[in-house]
């Protein structure tokens, strides 16, 4: 494909020209776009085939803005059906783009799911969007990760695409991340796609192996909105603590991208949503994008299970003494939770002369210590992987096999929990309180 510049000033008297016509005839060539209604007079019809076919002839970044002047003057029934137009053209190249090979059947398909818990919080759309991977035969979900932790709502809008990757709709996928320790930093991303596991991988109950899952998305310069680099990344490790979009570190907006702003090539129909762009040497480019995309030719390492170093433990006390017994049944419970649904790696809590620790019976991870004398809880990791050993148990019971061995109200508490932990949170006593139901302070009450 060329990809030779013309020169300056002739798009934009084409474009101009155009539209000055455009403005006169409005209506019919609304008509005549939508099929709504029949030409009567010849001369009009005449006048407006002309017009069309030097829009036709215009070069691709006139053609869009062009359409997207005629678009700010039709009503909204009629954007949504150029809309839908749009995704069925997609769709259907894609799947010309591979009728010539076998269709492959996968298995499992990815799913999105609404975190409805922005209806308590009084927002409009959801904070967060669960991924979950759905066995088609028989019918299984299993959950696998959650996207941007997105706090005054968004509204992603996506489908599947002929290959089972799960696509990103424009213009509700472009977010702001900034450092939430240096508010200087600042990214522009707008996610691509969500690629699904091998066509032939599939899952049991209770299976916890990590599928490959691929996230495709582009960094975007702040200014312009066009693309600085292609990056794919593992999903969901991508998310986690230390991870290239660690939900910790980054403060997540959504951004509206300028209609005038020039689309590149690059994402044209044409090219396919998963093919890499050429790494662009700028400036403006993250520091930390240096990690290549990944090469599918090359054998990945085998997985390593790293040993989390034991920090400074931090301490927290009862707002009131006598929650002592509540915390110990609240810790009792969860190791009930966690032999029945994951025993292979099943809770324990041990005591001893310093008083009660809560920790993974099988990898032998300290997981929090209560001291009922002092009255207090120390955390023995830090926040982001105790909230995520938390989710893994509420979410464990939530999707357990059997739901009778639970009453309503543990059912209740684990998908609460489920939800709280899977937030992005930085206020250890606010976390307590989540697990605990009850108060906590940094200081020794008098």
């Amino acid at each position: 494909m060329s990809r030779e510049v013309p020169p300056v000033g002739v798009d934009e008297r084409l474009i101009q020209a155009t539209i000055a016509q455009a403005e006169t005839t409005t209506e019919e060539l609304r008509q005549i776009a939508l099929a709504q209604v029949e030409v009567t007079s010849e001369d009009d019809s005449e006048r407006q085939t002309d017009l069309l076919d030097q829009a036709i002839q215009l070069p691709a970044k006139a053609k869009v803005a062009l359409v997207r002047r005629l678009i700010s003057q039709l009503e909204p029934d009629n954007i949504q059906a150029i809309v839908e137009f749009g995704l069925r053209e997609i769709g259907d190249r894609h799947r010309q783009g591979t009728s010539t090979s076998v269709p492959v059947d996968h298995n499992t398909r990815l799913l999105l799911k609404k975190d409805y818990s922005y209806q308590a919080r009084g927002l409009n759309e959801p904070t967060q969007y669960f991924v979950y991977l759905r066995r088609r035969k028989p019918k299984l979900d299993r959950y696998i990760g959650t996207l941007f932790h997105v706090p005054q709502g968004c509204a992603l809008s996506y489908f599947l695409d002929a290959e089972e990757r799960l696509i990103f709709n424009p213009p509700h996928n472009v977010f702001q991340l900034r450092d939430s320790k240096n508010p200087d930093v600042k990214q522009v991303v707008r996610l691509i796609c969500l690629e699904p596991p091998p066509p032939d991988y599939t899952f049991a109950k209770q299976q916890n192996d990590m599928p490959e899952i691929q996230l495709h998305l582009e960094y975007l310069d702040p200014q312009t909105g066009q693309p600085i680099a292609k990056q794919t990344y593992p999903f969901p490790t991508c998310m986690y603590e230390g991870g290239k979009l660690d939900r910790y570190r980054w403060e997540v907006t959504t951004v509206t991208l300028s209609p005038e702003l020039p689309i590149s090539r690059e994402h044209s129909p044409q090219t396919s949503v998963a093919e890499p762009l050429p790494q662009t040497v700028s400036s403006s480019l993250p520091s930390d994008l240096d990690t290549p995309p990944l090469d599918r030719s090359v054998t990945p390492p085998p997985r390593r299970v790293l040993e989390l170093p034991t920090p400074k433990a931090l301490t927290f006390y009862l707002g009131d003494r006598r929650d002592v017994e509540a915390i110990l049944k609240r810790m009792r419970l969860w190791v009930a939770w966690s032999e029945k649904a994951m025993p292979q790696s099943r809770w324990e809590v041990i005591q001893d002369a310093d008083g009660y620790l809560l920790m993974n019976a099988r990898f032998k991870r300290r997981i929090l210590r209560f001291s009922p004398d002092r009255a207090s809880v120390a955390l023995e990791h830090s926040l982001p992987v105790l909230m995520k050993w938390f989710h893994d148990l509420s979410l464990a019971v939530s999707q357990a096999q059997t739901q009778r061995q639970y009453s309503a109200v543990q059912l209740k508490l684990a998908h609460t929990l489920f939800i709280d932990m899977s937030l992005p949170q930085t206020d250890p006593l606010l976390v307590l309180k989540r697990l605990f139901g009850t108060e906590f302070s940094t200081t020794l009450p008098e």
